[in-house]
């Protein structure tokens, strides 16, 4: 009576184990599937059905390779022998599905071995990958063009003081394999050494929240120098604080090289032009001074040569400017500077063309450490740019606004504006912009950007179509050495 009980006790539990079982494969969130020997599938659970897109009589009965891409099929047979034939317990692959769609899955899959009534089964685990398996591709496919382009990610985290670095990032420092850490002074040890305050200034101003674009030189590993240029912006918290820096870094070398051919020809065939022009100029002052005999149609092409020699002057010496700049030939002249009275002096200026009325915002009494000359020769840039790109613009304001270690200016018109691709041009030296009613080949920005970049500023635009435009730069509050303090007594 006893042995009948036991039996029927045995039973029971038996039943309620297996209908748990049943619950727990159907109702589980990871598709699964239990398979025979022959590696048809015998029960899968909705998972499994959500998973590739088929009803449950549609998979049921039939094998799994019917539904693995041709790479993988030898992975399921290598399943097939490791479990039934060599007995091991369990046997784990990555494979690739197809879903009724025709679309792929990637799956990770866990096989267990089990027996039922003397028959051995798997039962399997289907983890869906795709979406990380896509990523991977498509990281993948990233570094590559990254590599291809020389041009390398970073990421710097303010908080953990550490840098993440795409595949190639080392590589452009000269180092053959991934270093294992990499953080901001890393940069710092491989810095041109004049170039170390425009790096550390661009931090600066990313953390401030500013956007950068730099170039400058390091020096790898082995000793070399190549040219870089460095990219970036910030990433806040929803709280507006900066937590990290997002960039990119360019291996430019072989541009500049080929930048200063070009430089060294266009340099060679300015100063070659110099004196013809030069005689020229004094031919036309010499028919200026007995113009007076003349008749007035040959007193007027007397008048339109001389604007024209003084045009070709002009532009040769921007010529012979740009490539001062480039080869670092000029150095900025500091000395303390009052924005209100250089603003003043502009609306005198030889060089500034028909601007319509400039407005003016800036504490009085600022004063700040720069080449006064040259930042005047920005501004009449910018002044001028205005007026040539915004000729309907009935006020161009100038707004000088001082922070604790800089003071930023900028220039705004209300013209027609800039369009979002041709922005990362501007400052390109030869870039040919368009007024409308012809083209020109603009020096004036590239010079700008490199007399602003010799003091250690940062140079850039805001512009959308039709919504006018904000060209800006900024200056460090830093002190000259030896220089007397301007008196600010001029109102």
């Amino acid at each position: 009576m006893q042995q009948g009980d036991s039996q029927q006790d045995f039973e029971r539990r038996f039943l309620e184990c297996d209908d748990k079982f049943n619950t727990i494969f159907e109702l589980t969130s990871v598709a699964s599937k239990i398979i025979n020997a022959d590696l048809i599938i015998l029960k899968v659970n909705d998972a499994l059905v959500d998973m590739l897109g088929y009803e449950h009589r549609e998979i049921e009965g039939t094998r799994i390779l019917e539904y693995a891409c041709p790479e993988f099929k030898r992975h399921w047979h290598e399943l097939q022998d490791a479990l039934w034939s060599r007995e091991i317990p369990f046997f784990k692959l990555r494979a690739c599905l197809y879903r009724k769609d025709g679309s792929l899955a990637w799956v990770n899959v866990t096989t267990i071995l089990f027996k039922d009534q003397g028959e051995t089964y798997g039962f399997t685990v289907l983890d869906d990958v795709t979406g990380v398996t896509e990523l991977e591709k498509s990281e993948k496919r990233l570094n590559m063009a990254l590599r291809y382009s020389r041009t390398a990610i970073w990421e710097y985290d303010l908080v953990q003081n550490s840098v993440y670095r795409s595949d190639g990032h080392d590589e452009i420092f000269g180092y053959e394999q991934q270093r294992e850490n990499w953080t901001i002074e890393a940069y710092y040890a491989h810095i041109w050494p004049d170039d170390l305050p425009k790096f550390q200034q661009a931090i600066r101003l990313l953390a401030l929240g500013k956007s950068v674009d730099q170039q400058m030189r390091l020096v790898t590993s082995d000793g070399s120098v190549k040219w870089i240029r460095m990219q970036g912006r910030p990433e806040t918290d929803p709280s507006g604080k900066t937590i990290r820096l997002l960039g990119t870094l360019n291996d430019i070398t072989r541009e500049k090289l080929i930048e200063r051919h070009k430089d060294d020809f266009i340099s060679i065939a300015s100063h070659e032009l110099r004196t013809p022009i030069t005689s020229l100029k004094a031919l036309l002052q010499l028919l200026d001074r007995y113009k007076d005999g003349l008749s007035d149609r040959i007193r007027l092409l007397i008048q339109q040569a001389n604007k024209s020699i003084n045009k070709i002057i002009a532009l040769v010496d921007d010529l012979l400017n740009a490539g001062r700049t480039y080869n670092e030939q000029f150095y900025a002249q500091e000395k303390h500077l009052q924005p209100v009275q250089a603003c003043r002096r502009l609306f005198f200026a030889p060089g500034r063309g028909r601007l319509a009325r400039i407005g003016v915002e800036c504490p009085k009494n600022l004063e700040i450490t720069a080449d006064a000359e040259r930042i005047e020769r920005v501004l009449i840039n910018l002044l001028n740019n205005a007026a040539k790109y915004a000729p309907r613009s009935k006020t161009i304001c100038i707004d000088i606004e001082p922070a604790s270690d800089l003071v930023t200016v900028s220039v705004t018109d209300q013209g027609k504006g800039i369009a979002a691709e041709k922005i990362p041009l501007l400052f390109n030296r030869y870039y040919q912009g368009d007024t409308g009613s012809g083209s020109y080949s603009g020096l004036g920005l590239f010079i700008s950007a490199e007399i602003i970049r010799k003091h250690g500023g940062d140079i850039g635009v805001d512009s959308e179509v039709d919504q006018g435009s904000t060209f800006w730069f900024t200056l460090p509050r830093r002190q000259a050495e030896n220089v007397p303090a301007a008196s600010q007594a001029a109102g």
